[in-house]
């Protein structure tokens, strides 16, 4: 399968493709559309995958449609990942004459919250529905949720029923993961956590061995994995 890849940063990246490449077993060439290791003008991070996708129809003759057709073989399957925390920044909708109104919802649960990020990702692409070939990829806070609940599985935080909705303070997923106590697979640094790719290369094996477990976690996870299988099955049917 030609696999497209639109994430907000290159450890992303590493995991869907390791996740992707367990759901569908086979040979498959993985495009880095966004962001790529020059960056451009699109930039990374969540603002890198909107500027991506407002692009796709800004040119003359251009849409998502045509640029998953453009590639020889087309674009089998297009992923396009952006974390459900951005639910709430201030420029999720900019330029966006009519926007949404109240993307990010209390959660629990956090299913609203994934409804109206899906409708805002339509509207960045100007294509409702989405072409049969996308799949969505929205980890309810971020991907970290989903690494930490494939590594840690039997943390007393994984089996509360609003893991997902862990957003904040030390109790977070990714906050966790800068800890000694849990292999300091992230670090912190003026404030920020930093995600280096080394280090995830070193367990995003077991992450897609643990998937299952993530699914059973996570519920987006869970939604993620239907939606790449459907595709697949489409490819191969």
């Amino acid at each position: 399968m030609i696999i497209g890849t639109v994430v907000e940063g290159p450890t992303d990246r590493l995991v869907l493709e390791a996740v992707i490449s367990k759901l569908l077993p086979g040979d498959h060439r993985f495009l880095p559309l966004q962001p790529q290791s020059t960056l451009g003008e699109t930039g990374a991070g969540w603002k890198g995958v909107k500027r991506w996708c407002r692009q796709t129809w800004q040119s003359e003759g251009s849409s998502l449609e045509t640029i998953i057709a453009s590639v020889a073989p087309p674009i089998d399957l297009l992923v396009i990942h952006v974390d459900a925390e951005v639910a709430a920044e201030y420029d999720l909708q900019d330029n966006d004459p009519e926007p949404l109104e109240h993307v990010a919802q209390p959660c629990p649960p956090v299913a609203p919250t994934i409804a109206g990020l899906v409708q805002v990702i339509g509207r960045w692409v100007r294509c409702q529905p989405l072409p049969p070939e996308v799949v969505l990829a929205i980890p309810a806070q971020d991907i970290e949720n989903w690494t930490f609940a494939a590594l840690f599985s039997a943390d007393a935080l994984c089996v509360q029923s609003d893991y997902e909705c862990t957003k904040t303070g030390i109790h977070r997923p990714c906050y966790k993961l800068t800890l000694p106590k849990y292999g300091k697979l992230l670090h912190r640094k003026g404030g920020e956590i930093k995600k280096p790719l080394r280090r995830y290369q070193t367990v995003v094996e077991k992450i897609a061995e643990s998937w299952p477990t993530v699914c059973a976690l996570c519920p987006q996870a869970q939604r993620f994995t239907e939606d790449t299988l459907r595709v697949g099955a489409g490819v191969n049917g």
